[in-house]
Parts: structure tokens; sequence; C-alpha cells
């Protein structure tokens, strides 16, 4: 199956996408990111604030939709001001769920999870549909992915891709389609543990070295190698050994390099040792064959992708990764052998 054919079944298997009909004030709301009490009620004006009416009814109104306004515009640059703002709008109307959402996007930017996390529950508690624009999706999958909710964030991940254009950053773009990638591959056994035999659904090898693709077709970014490297992963995984020699071949010439900043969208941060032995690969065998053998020893040396590295480990020991074969084309279930 072609990496179009394989999106277009991910979208089919997403949860149903939000409605778009004018006359759905909070599904605008839901793309637009504006919470739907913060939209005139005309539907000739859904690009408008609340209207006189609205604020006449409830007068702390304005100063809430204020409040969001810049909750949402400080978040990048200055999220400790974004949550203060946030907090401003829970005051001035207390239990809506868009404070809650801006609260756990701004917590999530200054790194405090636990916060994050439980900002989401209770905004999707108060209305699942709090979470919809695609910005807030992909921070809520973000969080779900670092508080190790692997299906839950993958979940996520496969209802964000078909509407990732909706982003405005090439660079995040593709950070989803690559952090997706990572969570596809992270939860490769949850699919087979359920006996999951959709025909439509994608395995998760599939769906992560269709996700990679795509992200290379995009404009080049800073995470060009990284998305080149993790492609070379998701083939040998798949047990295409020779896509995936090819696909290295390319990233070293082209000079491809595990960054030293922490790479944000790793699932398991024992994917690093891996993506670095690739590397080195090209230029010193002696420590790719280190790299392989400390990926082994690491909790990662139990998963399902052992077999793989080991057969990379052996073909290093015995002259080149080109001359060795695979000892297995598929992975095999965590525990075995």
């Amino acid at each position: 199956m072609n990496p179009s054919a394989l999106l277009f079944a991910i979208t089919l298997a997403s949860p149903e996408p939000m409605a778009t009909s004018a006359a759905t004030l909070s599904a605008a709301a839901a793309a637009s990111g504006r919470p739907k009490e913060c939209m005139s009620a005309s539907h000739r004006s859904l690009n408008q604030g609340p209207s006189v009416w609205q604020r006449a009814r409830v007068p702390t109104l304005q100063r809430y939709c204020d409040m969001l306004s810049r909750a949402r515009a400080q978040l990048s640059t200055n999220p400790e001001m974004s949550k203060a703002a946030a907090l401003e709008a829970e005051k001035a109307l207390p239990g809506k769920a868009a404070p809650k959402v801006a609260i756990a996007r701004a917590a999530l930017a200054l790194g405090d999870l636990e916060t994050a996390a439980k900002q989401f529950l209770a905004a999707k508690s108060i209305d699942p549909r709090s979470v919809e624009d695609p910005s807030t999706m992909h921070d809520l999958a973000r969080v779900l992915r670092k508080t190790g909710k692997k299906t839950e964030a993958l979940a996520v991940y496969r209802a964000l891709v078909p509407r990732v254009d909706l982003i405005s950053s090439t660079e995040r773009r593709v950070s989803v389609l690559l952090e997706a990638a990572h969570a596809s591959m992270a939860a490769v056994t949850v699919d087979a543990d359920k006996g999951d035999k959709d025909p439509l659904k994608a395995s998760p090898l599939d769906e992560a070295i269709a996700y990679l693709r795509e992200a290379k077709q995009r404009p080049a970014t800073l995470l060009a190698n990284d998305v080149a490297l993790t492609l070379v992963l998701a083939l040998d995984r798949a047990g295409e050994r020779e896509a995936a020699d090819a696909a290295l071949a390319d990233a070293h010439r082209t000079g491809a390099r595990v960054r030293q900043s922490s790479l944000d969208y790793l699932s398991d941060s024992n994917e690093r040792i891996a993506l670095e032995a690739l590397v080195q690969e090209g230029s010193d065998r002696a420590a790719a064959i280190k790299s392989w053998e400390a990926y082994l020893a690491s909790s990662a040396g139990k998963g399902p992708w052992a077999a793989t590295a080991r057969a990379r480990l052996d073909a290093l020991k015995h002259g080149g990764v080109k001359s060795a074969k695979a000892s297995s084309s598929k992975p095999s279930a965590p525990g075995k052998k």
C-alpha cells in the first residue's frame, strides 16, 4: 500500500471528523480555537466576538474572552503570562473548558506535565470539543505521550494527521508527523495484543513509514535529519532491509547527524541510541558496535526491536551491515526470541 493510500486508511480509522456546518457554533469554535461563548450568536458573524446582547447578559464575558485571547497570544513567547491570563479568564467565567485548555498548554510549555494532564482531562470532561483545535490536539498528544499514555497519544495523533495542514508552522507540521511515527512504533505491540484485523487499519510500522515519507515530502526543516534517520529505523524494523540500507546511505551522503539537543519527539529515550548507531555505521564501526550493544543492554533489549538491532550488530561484527541478513523480518513480541 502506498503512503497516500495508507494515510487515507488512517483517516478512515480516525475518530469522526468534527462538523463543519456554519450552523454549528461549537464546531466553528473548535476549528478556530475560539470557544463558542466568545463568538457572536449571529451565524453571519462567526468571526466576530460576543454581541452586545451576550455581553449584557453576562457582564464578565468580555473580560473572559479578552483574557483567553491574551493567553493564546502569549503562549509561545511568555507561557507564565499566558497561564496568568488563563487563570484570570477562569475567575471571570468559572466552569468553562477553554481556560483549562489554555492553562494546560501553558503548563506544557513550562514543563509542568502533571498540571497539563490534569487540566486537559478537566477540559475534556466539560466539553470534549474543547481540544479539537489542531494546535491544541498536538499539545494534548505530546502530554499523553510524555506521561506514558502511549495508546491514547497515538489515537490523538491519528486524528490530528489528517488535519496537520491546519497548523500554520511547517516545522510543527513535520514535528507532528515525526512524533506520530515514533508513537506508532512505540505502540507496535498494542494492536497485535488486541487481535485487530481491520483491513482498513494500517499496521503500526506501515503507519510510521507513511508518516515519515509524508514528512520527507514537506519543505526542509531542522528536523530533516531526524526524519531521514527515523525512516531508516522504521524500514529496517519492517523487514525492508535493502530499502533501509539505501535510505541510510543517502543519510550518510548528506551528512545526517543526531542533534545534541533533546529529541522531544521520542516516545522512548533509548531510540536516541539507535539513531546514533545508524549515524556511526557510516564512519566509525567500532562506535556503532558499542552503541548497538548499549541499545540491547537497555530496556529496549527486551522490546520488539531487539531482533533487528541484534541483526545490525552482528552484521557490523562480521564486516559490514550489507553482508549480513536480518535474523527476523518481523519484530518479535516483547520477551520472545
